[in-house]
């Protein structure tokens, strides 16, 4: 398979597929898949036929072992990975769990940066919980984002979900890298969807315990304008599957359940479930992976005594109707709650592509441009020489391409830098660089 003019990514901590959806949707082909959660593989799989999956905890897989798996796939690959995507568990971090610093799925986020940082991607996003950026995990945080920084131009957003189309005011903190230049926040949706436009048309089908796949019956008319909007953000090239609505068994309630449901208002909690009951012309709260403090996993529909079915979190998590969870409602509710809106990944991948639009032109025309020499007086000149705001990852794609070239083998800026741990940052790698090039020039 040819990667010629293909913006390959590497998924990690894939899940169900949320952020890859809005990647691939936004023209990005998503290489590889890794997440050690071989169910939620099986999920990934369904909806995502043509990307290969390794079933590998993040502390165990090599970068070597990623290029390979990408190299295969890609005889002409060039070594080049657009973007490096991917959401850290985010359990130890979040507010309606325990906030523990020492909670080991804290530091898979320095597990993360350390993979990125040997991958070496053109542009890299993590995304988390709010929380992230308490002062309560600087000890972590701070040190992530001194391994970033000696790397990546590293911008933070803070994004609602809502203000991107989803109907559901999940915010989430995004971290972004840039070789080249600090990345803007995505432009807010002028498209806003309420609970009602998102999963009203689906209470034409007759829901019931039994029946979870339904075929959309003409009768019933066309689907809301908000379920052909995500088809047509995210199209399916499977026609056969463009009329089957999976998802759709109903949860089986107590009558006393029935009966404290129904007497909940929209907007409110139930008092002993603390289940929160959708409001028709609202955005629905954050579907999270499981119960937290004083909060019930599943919300309660808006006009019925229950709580919403799988298509319907889907639907509200902006997941278009032909994209599959299999047939336990427990595990697909999980899988929703722990990815990242479509809609939300979706412009966040946009943003990335009018990013590497604008480095286009300079990252692969000055490479052919500069030579060694020039290299050096570029890193060299007095403009630049010992100056705080230089950064080298700027012209790292340069600097690695012309040693490549003089030496015949290839250096990460990684393996450079690692040369020598004297002095700060930017006025040691202006002595590396200098030094390491004016050996090459001399040969």
């Amino acid at each position: 398979m040819l990667s010629k003019s293909k913006k390959l990514v590497v998924s990690l901590f894939c899940g169900v597929g949320g952020l890859d959806l809005g990647f691939q949707s936004a023209g990005f082909e998503v290489a590889v898949a890794i997440d050690n959660n071989p169910k939620v593989l099986e999920l990934y799989k369904l909806n995502f036929p043509d990307t290969l999956v390794l079933c590998r905890d993040i502390g165990d897989i090599s970068t070597s072992e990623i290029r390979e798996t990408i190299q295969n796939k890609y005889p002409d690959w060039d070594g080049e990975i657009a973007a490096v995507i991917g959401g850290p568990p985010c359990q130890g971090f979040s507010v309606a769990g325990k906030q523990d610093v020492n909670d080991e799925r804290s530091q898979l986020i320095i597990k993360f940066i350390n993979l990125v940082i040997e991958l070496n991607p053109l542009m890299f996003v993590m995304e988390n919980v709010p929380a992230i950026e308490s002062k309560k995990f600087e000890s972590i945080t701070g040190n992530a984002i001194a391994q970033i920084e000696e790397h990546y131009i590293l911008s933070k957003w803070l994004l609602i979900a809502s203000d991107y189309g989803v109907p559901q005011k999940r915010q989430r903190a995004i971290w972004v890298g840039s070789q080249l230049a600090p990345v803007n926040a995505p432009y807010q949706s002028d498209r806003r969807f309420s609970v009602g436009e998102a999963i009203s048309d689906l209470s034409h089908i007759p829901i019931n315990p039994q029946t979870d796949t339904w075929e959309w019956n003409s009768e019933w008319g066309e689907k809301g304008e908000y379920a052909q909007y995500l088809e047509k953000v995210f199209p399916n090239s499977s026609s056969s599957q463009k009329d089957i609505i999976s998802g759709c068994k109903a949860t089986v309630h107590t009558v006393a359940t029935q009966q404290k449901y129904a007497d909940t208002k929209p907007g409110k909690k139930e008092p002993t479930t603390w289940a929160y009951r959708l409001s028709k012309n609202g955005f629905s709260p954050t579907l999270r992976a499981g119960s937290g403090n004083r909060t019930a996993a599943r919300p309660i529909h808006y006009e019925q005594a229950r709580v919403i079915t799988v298509r319907e979190a889907a639907r509200l998590h902006s997941f278009p109707d032909w994209f599959e969870f299999g047939t336990s409602k427990l595990a697909a509710h999980k899988a929703i709650g722990n990815s990242v809106p479509p809609l939300l990944a979706y412009a966040i991948a946009q943003t990335h592509n009018i990013e590497l639009e604008q480095q286009s032109p300079h990252r692969k025309s000055t490479v052919k441009r500069l030579s060694v020499s020039s290299l050096l007086g570029l890193i060299y000149a007095p403009n630049f020489a010992y100056k705080e705001n230089f950064n080298f990852v700027t012209y790292s794609y340069q600097i690695e391409a012309a040693i490549k070239k003089c030496s015949g083998k290839k250096y990460s800026l990684r393996e450079i830098i690692a040369v020598d741990e004297r002095g700060p940052p930017i006025r040691r790698n202006a002595f590396i660089f200098y030094n390491f090039l004016g050996l090459l020039v001399l040969k």
